[in-house]
């Protein structure tokens, strides 16, 4: 039977990867936004609604899926920028660094905060360290994926409109399989999530949090097992 701390823990990271992803998506729009693009205030971007970003695929079912059975913060979120309406092609690409940009602060934000309370209580407060450092190290994991330059993610979108219009042309058609993609890579090939966790891990703690409350936050998050 699972306990009601392992349960808290696993509410407390999802609760937590939301947040994240208000972050980042309200980067991509806020950039968006300045370069040009005031659609993104009609569609409520910039009000830091969670359910203004939602879509049920990438918002939801696949991010899940990636945290059920590996313990890895997927790329999630949708916001539907009009890139045509931007004021120049570095604007376009400021708009897609601007995704990861939030993830990092958010990243930077939940170590210190890991530190700080380890720091304050101790072992005593292990319970929410734990949960503050899987929940960072989930953002590590976010941020490496969404700057992998592969079509349909941030790094991708980040070169994409220096790229000549009939490359960009061809792409555009494997952007909507990439998140696909990129998941069956993850669990199917050898070595690719085990790479990413633990490049992950490393800058983790690299940011000063112990790799055994990384452990310990996500043994409490799978409190199924």
């Amino acid at each position: 039977m699972p306990g009601a701390p392992d349960i808290l823990t696993f509410l407390f990271v999802v609760a937590g990867w939301i947040l994240a992803l208000i972050a980042h998506e309200f980067g991509h729009a806020f950039v968006a936004w300045k370069a040009g693009d005031h659609t993104v205030e009609t569609k409520g971007y910039l009000t830091l609604d969670p359910f203004k970003y939602a879509d049920l695929g990438t918002s939801l079912v696949i991010p899940l899926i990636a945290l059920a059975l590996g313990g890895i913060g997927f790329p999630g979120g949708a916001v539907y920028l009009r890139e045509d309406l931007m004021r120049s092609r570095l604007w376009r690409s400021a708009s897609s660094l601007a995704g990861p940009a939030g993830t990092l602060a958010a990243f930077v934000l939940l170590a210190a905060l890991a530190q700080l309370w380890l720091g304050l209580s101790g072992m005593q407060g292990i319970a929410l360290v734990s949960g503050l450092a899987f929940l960072a190290f989930l953002q590590a994991t976010a941020l490496i994926l969404n700057l992998l330059p592969v079509p349909g993610l941030d790094g991708y979108g980040v070169f994409r409109p220096f790229l000549p219009t009939a490359v960009r042309q061809r792409l555009r058609k494997f952007e909507p399989l990439a998140m696909m993609g990129l998941l069956l890579a993850l669990f199917l090939i050898p070595g690719v999530a085990q790479a990413l966790i633990g490049t992950a891990a490393d800058l983790t703690q690299l940011a000063g949090v112990p790799g055994i409350a990384i452990a310990s936050g996500f043994d409490a998050f799978r409190f199924w097992d």
